[in-house]
């Protein structure tokens, strides 16, 4: 006996962010600030089964999301060429699927700051510098689930970890954010 698979579409939204910029200072465009130890829900879909013409008792649900996200190592306002990055900055961040409030699915991604020398003079850390990543996450749900109820898909970003560079004068700082989000339900 052959199934069916049919996309579910629960809503649509398209918009356009700005372009990085080109002359210093170099920030990032994305407009959702991830603070550290934080939790931001990024994403939603509320399937109510009954309203798309599903089956009873499907057999699962195909979940796919792509974020898009930055982290900026930003150096602190007084920096001198004598000045000596001792350790690089980084982002740590775990993007998060959850069905009616609980994960079924987790995947940490990690953004290091690049392109400076440790332990020699920041000449190349005079303006903040970001990161950009991309998070990729594919997961086939296979909780069997009466199509008589609903069930809340989410796709967060939590366990933040934002670690600063290490100057020998100064404080930097690290911020992140996220940009465009894609997430996708298919399910039978």
């Amino acid at each position: 006996m052959s199934k069916t698979y049919r996309q579910v579409f629960v809503s649509e939204q398209n918009g356009l962010l700005s372009l990085p910029p080109t002359i210093p200072p170099f920030t990032s465009p994305f407009p959702i600030q991830l603070t550290n130890g934080g939790t931001v829900n990024l994403a939603m879909i509320n399937l109510n089964q009954t309203h798309h013409g599903m089956k009873q008792n499907c057999d699962g649900a195909l979940l796919h999301a792509v974020i898009n996200w930055s982290a900026t190592f930003t150096p602190p306002p007084s920096i001198s060429a004598s000045s000596i990055l001792n350790t690089a900055g980084y982002a740590n961040v775990t993007f998060e699927f959850l069905k009616n409030g609980a994960v079924i699915y987790r995947v940490t991604q990690s953004a290091t700051q690049h392109a400076i020398p440790l332990n020699q003079p920041t000449f190349l850390f005079t303006t903040a510098i970001p990161t950009y990543e991309i998070a990729s996450m594919l997961f086939f749900n296979t909780d069997r689930c009466p199509c008589s109820k609903s069930a809340i898909y989410i796709l967060r970003a939590t366990n933040i970890l934002l670690v600063a560079p290490q100057i020998s004068v100064g404080g930097a700082t690290t911020t992140a954010a996220v940009g465009a989000v894609t997430f996708l339900l298919s399910s039978c």
